[in-house]
């Protein structure tokens, strides 16, 4: 339960356009978890939200496909109230935060492909937030898939699907 700090974000961000670069291709990207929204935010650019450091324009050019997996896209139902940390109003995963704000502030910025994986189970980022929306959806997203389990079985039995929707994409 950590916020999401301009630095992970440009770590992530650093190693899309290296992965880009030596590979002279398009990358596919996988977002676990809280990875999910440090990632979408990564290939967002724009300014950091509790830094105002500048990113840099979008990196949707160099992704292929984007598959979210139990991602805290609209925020976690575990911040019904705003605290410190990972529940922040700034950079944390309150579904009022400016980060959630800003990361869903348009579609279809991902990549040319946009997949989420959830489930109505999910016991970390859960399945709806306190704004009613479903957290881990992506608006605009080309599919979405519900699967049974909580939260770590949804990353984890998964596994083929992942493949599946990078695979088919592949090119």
């Amino acid at each position: 339960m950590v916020d999401m700090k301009c630095g992970y974000i440009k770590q992530v961000r650093y190693m899309i356009q290296v992965v880009a670069a030596f590979t002279h291709r398009k990358v596919d990207v996988i977002g676990y978890s809280l990875g999910s929204p440090i990632a979408r935010k990564a290939i967002l650019g724009g300014a950091c939200v509790d830094t105002g450091e500048n990113l840099g324009p979008s990196l949707t050019g160099l992704i292929d496909t984007y598959v979210s997996v139990a991602g805290a896209n609209r925020g976690s139902f575990l911040c019904a109230l705003p605290f410190p940390g990972a529940c922040n109003m700034k950079n944390g995963l309150s579904c009022m935060s400016e980060y959630i704000k800003d990361i869903n502030s348009r579609p279809r910025y991902e990549g040319k492909y946009i997949f989420s994986i959830y489930g109505p189970g999910d016991d970390k980022v859960g399945y709806r937030n306190t704004c009613g929306q479903l957290c881990s959806q992506i608006a605009g997203a080309n599919g979405e898939f519900e699967r049974p389990g909580n939260h770590d079985d949804v990353l984890i039995k998964t596994a083929a699907l992942q493949f599946k929707l990078i695979d088919q994409h592949a090119g």
